[in-house]
C-alpha cells in the first residue's frame, strides 16, 4: 500500500497512542465507578454491570457538596486575584517602566523553580490571623500562580506594539482603563492560561488544607476525598465515583475555556 504522506500517518498514529495512554486509566476508573462493589471484587477486569448508586453513596457519605462548593470558591477567587495581580505586575515589567525590571523578572523565574515555603508561610499566616478562615485561605493561595502568571503575561505583553501605548497616552486614556480596554482583549489567551494554571494549583492542593484549615465546614474537596479514602480505603467503587465527581468541575471549565481561548486566538489573527 502506497502512502502519499507517511509523516502525517506517523503523526496520527502517535497522537492515537498518546490519547490511548491517557484515556485507558481514565476509562478504567469510570468502569470501576459503574461497578457494583461485589461484582468488582469478584472480577475487577470484567465489563461493568452499570449502576449509578456509587455516585449517590459517595456524594452523601463523603459530604462532597459543601466541599466542592468550597473548592470552587477558593479556586476561582484565588485564581482571579492572582491573574489580576500578574497583569498589573507584568505590564510595567514588559514595558520597562520601573527600575531593575529585568532583575524583577528574573526573580519571578527563580520563584517558579522553588517549592512553596510552607513553614514560614504558616508562621506568617498565624501572625496575621489568616488560619482556618475562608479569606485567609484564599489570600494564602494567591501566590501559587503568581510567578507563572507574571512570566506568561510579560512575554505576551512584550509582543503588543508600543504604538498602542503612545496613542492611548496622547488620547489621555487612564492607565487602568487602557489595561482593561486594550491590553486585556489582546492578551486574553495568555490571561486564560494564567487563570487556569492558578485555578488548578488551588484545586489540586492537598497540603494547604491540612496546614491552614481545621474546621470541617471549611475543607475543600481534596481534604474531603483524603478523609473519605481513610474511612473507605477498601471500597474502590465508592472511591472511583468520588474521584469522578471531584473531576467534573475542572473538566467542564477546561471545555468552556478552550472554546473561549480558540475564539480569542482567531479574533487576534483576524484583526492582524
Amino acid at each position: 500500500m502506497h502512502l502519499e504522506h507517511p509523516g502525517r500517518v506517523r503523526a496520527i498514529c502517535s497522537g492515537v497512542l498518546i490519547a490511548l495512554l491517557f484515556l485507558i486509566p481514565i476509562l478504567y476508573v469510570i468502569m470501576i465507578a459503574l461497578e457494583p462493589p461485589r461484582h468488582f471484587l469478584q472480577n475487577p477486569l470484567s465489563p461493568p454491570i452499570p449502576t449509578l448508586s456509587n455516585f449517590g453513596a459517595a456524594w452523601q457519605q463523603g459530604d462532597l457538596g459543601p466541599e466542592v462548593a468550597n473548592t470552587v470558591l477558593y479556586s476561582v477567587l484565588a485564581a482571579g486575584v492572582s491573574t489580576a495581580l500578574s497583569l498589573l505586575i507584568a505590564f510595567p515589567i514588559a514595558r520597562k517602566m520601573i527600575r531593575w525590571s529585568s532583575w524583577l523578572y528574573r526573580s519571578f523565574v527563580i520563584g517558579l523553580c522553588f517549592p512553596l515555603p510552607i513553614i514560614p508561610l504558616f508562621i506568617e499566616a498565624r501572625a496575621l490571623h489568616l488560619l482556618d478562615n475562608r479569606p485567609g485561605y484564599i489570600l494564602l493561595h494567591v501566590e501559587t500562580g503568581l510567578p507563572f502568571g507574571v512570566i506568561m503575561l510579560t512575554a505576551f505583553i512584550a509582543s503588543i506594539p508600543r504604538e498602542l501605548d503612545e496613542a492611548a497616552f496622547l488620547d489621555g486614556s487612564p492607565y487602568l482603563r487602557y489595561l482593561r480596554t486594550v491590553v486585556v482583549p489582546l492578551a486574553w489567551p495568555s490571561i486564560v492560561i494564567t487563570f487556569l494554571y492558578s485555578l488548578l494549583a488551588v484545586y489540586n492542593d492537598i497540603i494547604g488544607p491540612v496546614v491552614y484549615l481545621a474546621t470541617p465546614s471549611l475543607f475543600p474537596v481534596t481534604r474531603g476525598v483524603y478523609n473519605f479514602y481513610g474511612s473507605n480505603e477498601s471500597d474502590w467503587t465508592l472511591l472511583a465515583a468520588a474521584v469522578i465527581i471531584v473531576s467534573i468541575p475542572v473538566v467542564v471549565l477546561f471545555a468552556v475555556s478552550q472554546r473561549q481561548l480558540l475564539r480569542s486566538t482567531l479574533g487576534i489573527t483576524g484583526n492582524e
